[in-house]
């Protein structure tokens, strides 16, 4: 293959390029007839939005790199507005893909024919070509980038808008009229009840994994749960919560009506904030957590109950030892056995621990009031510090 002196390539090269871009307006309607013959997405779009914009895109790829150089940032600006434009118009970012190959193959095609008009040499426009095709990539990607831009914000408006429902709800400052036409919108059963969910996210159990976790629990194809992330909480309404290990403190409250879920919801988030503060994960709601929710919620009294049965025993390790002990041992219904075969200790040395604790106070544990009294400052002493329950505002 002959070549010619590289200067020589250059003015032939910029001479096609700048023949070609001088006819853009010409081949651009039939460029556009190609995609919208193509793509469906494209052939319901008026050809008067899109010939504009890609009459200037293609002037703008094709000016560049006749001048072999980069995209300026406001050529770069005017790229990613023809992105955001498809998006707008809802054309899917691989249609728009599929539209900038069916463009690019179109520019290389008249590229070569009017090349071989011109007896160009075929090395220069093999160069020709895969420059043009390097700063095709600068481009799409700055398109691309304005089609993502799109997509992100209406995601977001979608998640602030649902996040909204679900407050609405949760809060009941919606009328039963208004909750019937907006929950429609997300397909849910209106007549049927639910029961309001709220957790609050771990390293281990993220939101967007609890959220994954609470919307796939059902089985059925007609969504039963409407969830948002909603002041750093994942909270929202299902109607069967999920099973399995979840690493995060969930409350779950009654079922209610959609128009109803004020008090389920007040029930969900006192025992999320009890679970919290107690350590505990998983799914609970106020009746498994027993009396803990009020051993949260009324500090005043834990913390008199831990001067009178805690605190007169110091806080030293055999102070720690006999606590430890006694925690066990109502945790193991007051057995003696059951209590030194979880502690792997002797009955005898459970039976002296608790002895000595009863010594040292002048208490017995036999005594049901005691007993309660007792149970709840050692409930108390397991919070770090007082933690008061979580309000949605």
């Amino acid at each position: 293959m002959q070549s010619i002196p590289s200067n020589q390539a250059q003015v032939a090269q910029r001479n096609l390029l700048t023949n070609l871009i001088s006819r853009t307006q010409s081949f651009v309607p039939q460029l556009i007839a190609r995609m919208r013959a193509d793509i469906p997405n494209y052939a319901r779009l008026d050809v008067a939005l899109l010939l504009p914009d890609a009459t200037l895109t293609l002037d703008r790829l094709l000016q560049v790199v006749a001048e072999g150089r980069e995209f300026t940032q406001t050529e770069l600006a005017v790229l990613t507005a023809h992105g955001e434009a498809r998006g707008r118009q809802d054309v899917p970012v691989t249609d728009m893909f599929s539209a900038w190959r069916i463009a690019i193959r179109t520019i290389a095609d008249e590229l070569i024919s009017s090349g071989r008009e011109r007896n160009v040499p075929d090395h220069v426009l093999l160069d020709t070509i895969t420059e043009l095709l390097q700063t095709s990539d600068a481009a799409i990607h700055a398109i691309a980038s304005g089609h993502h831009q799109v997509e992100v914000e209406r995601a977001r408006h979608a998640q602030e808008h649902r996040a909204d429902l679900v407050r609405a709800i949760l809060l009941g400052t919606l009328g039963p009229a208004e909750i019937r036409f907006r929950a429609d919108h997300y397909g849910l059963d209106t007549g049927r009840e639910y029961r309001a969910i709220r957790a609050r996210p771990t390293a281990a159990a993220p939101a967007d994994r609890l959220i994954r976790l609470f919307e796939g629990a059902h089985s059925s194809d007609r969504p039963r749960s409407l969830i948002a992330l909603v002041d750093g909480d994942v909270a929202g309404i299902m109607d069967d919560p999920p099973t399995g290990t979840i690493d995060a403190a969930i409350g779950i409250g009654p079922s209610a009506r959609l128009d109803q879920m004020e008090r389920s919801f007040r029930h969900a988030t006192r025992a999320m904030a009890t679970a919290e503060a107690f350590g505990l994960t998983g799914i609970h709601d106020l009746a498994d957590l027993g009396l803990l929710p009020a051993v949260l919620a009324d500090a005043e009294i834990g913390d008199e109950l831990v001067r009178r049965y805690v605190t007169p025993l110091g806080d030293g390790a055999a102070a720690a030892v006999v606590l430890d002990t006694v925690h066990h041992y109502f945790i193991n219904n007051r057995r003696v056995d059951h209590t030194a075969e979880a502690m792997h200790v002797h009955t005898n040395t459970i039976r002296y621990r608790i002895h000595r604790f009863e010594e040292l106070l002048g208490v017995d544990l036999d005594n049901a009031d005691t007993a309660l009294e007792t149970w709840w400052a050692l409930q108390r002493i397991r919070l770090s510090k007082p933690v008061a329950p979580f309000p949605i505002t």
